[in-house]
């Protein structure tokens, strides 16, 4: 008989991967577009073009990479708790 720590769930390869190829790309492209986006629409506008524009979009960039891995960590962790656990059989 398995201990529930050795219990597996059930989750289809398909959704698996379209869950994991959705959220690399994400943490991929976001961090990259907000980068740019905020630059030149929001920082180059205010501040004109200087360093503390690229550090501020720096600072959006990362801020928004730190989102998407949260994102990422809590769908794994509610993706879990989620399964359905398997059938006790007597």
């Amino acid at each position: 008989m398995k201990s529930p720590q050795q219990e597996t769930y059930n989750i289809p390869e398909r959704q698996m991967f379209k869950t994991v190829f959705f959220y690399c790309v994400l943490i991929i492209v976001a961090p990259v577009a907000s980068f740019f986006v905020s630059k030149y629409c929001l920082f180059d506008v205010l501040m004109g073009e200087s360093v503390a524009s690229n550090v501020w979009s720096a600072l959006t960039s990362v801020a928004v990479l730190h989102a998407a891995l949260a994102l990422f960590i809590y769908r794994a962790y509610a993706e879990v708790s989620t399964a359905k656990q398997p059938a006790k059989q007597d």
